[in-house]
């Protein structure tokens, strides 16, 4: 029996006055990627970041992480249950190395669950092993999103929301990050929620299709490696 491990019901929410998101409601199932998709605008950040709590919801709306009422709870709490977010932007401590970037992630976490994590982390990005000394700014943006992961995934997350891995990288980095993401899924069993322009690269691992159009679900869609973009870009953009 498939099970959801998020549910989204009637969810509204917006900045000052200006309303953004209308009675959106959806549901995750346990080990899915799912991908939320849409044009500039739509609503798709701004729905992350109310589901973890960062945004006040407007009405009755209700969010339900892996069978408990999550509705109004602290973003601490959030992580403690096993959700994370993980935001477009400012993700990493510029000024500190890599090492000390993965131990501030760690901060909350006892000296055994963070080395743990840390030897878990590093073996699955063994890339990272020869850059511990080194700043976030000197490496590529691959291997920032690599970083970036990796201090998400010290804390076991049952789930992760996150806001476009892809920006700003290489042809070559998205393969990168990609095939990581697929592993975190496949390997780790992490459910992902994603936001993400490049639907293209992404439809060929994601499970599920949302489409956001002016704030609110216009459709979803479950997807294989067949689905035609074309038939996406006409009904969702």
């Amino acid at each position: 029996m498939i099970m959801s491990i998020l549910k989204v019901e009637n969810l509204s929410t917006g900045y000052g006055k200006k309303q953004v998101l209308f009675n959106v409601s959806f549901e995750v199932n346990k080990g899915d990627v799912v991908l939320v998709a849409g044009s500039n605008g739509s609503g798709k950040s701004t729905l992350l970041k109310a589901i973890y709590g960062l945004l006040p919801q407007w009405g009755d709306g209700r969010l339900v992480f892996d069978g408990e009422d999550i509705t109004g709870k602290p973003t601490a709490a959030l992580l403690k249950k096993g959700l994370l977010y993980i935001p477009q932007n400012n993700n990493l401590f510029e000024d500190l190395t890599v090492i000390e970037n993965l131990e501030m992630a760690g901060l909350i976490l006892n000296k055994k669950k963070f080395r743990d994590g840390l030897e878990r982390v590093l073996s699955l990005f063994s890339i990272l092993v020869s850059r511990l000394n080194r700043t976030p700014m000197t490496l590529s943006g691959g291997e920032r999103q690599l970083l970036t992961l990796a201090m998400a995934l010290l804390h076991q997350p049952k789930m992760i929301l996150y806001d476009e891995p892809f920006a700003g990288l290489s042809p070559h980095n998205i393969d990168v990050i990609a095939n990581s993401l697929k592993d975190l899924n496949e390997f780790f069993c992490t459910t992902l929620l994603l936001i993400e322009h490049r639907v293209k690269e992404c439809i060929v691992f994601a499970d599920k299709l949302i489409g956001l159009k002016y704030g609110m679900v216009y459709n979803s869609i479950k997807l294989n490696e067949n689905y035609d973009i074309q038939e996406f870009y006409s009904v969702f953009v």
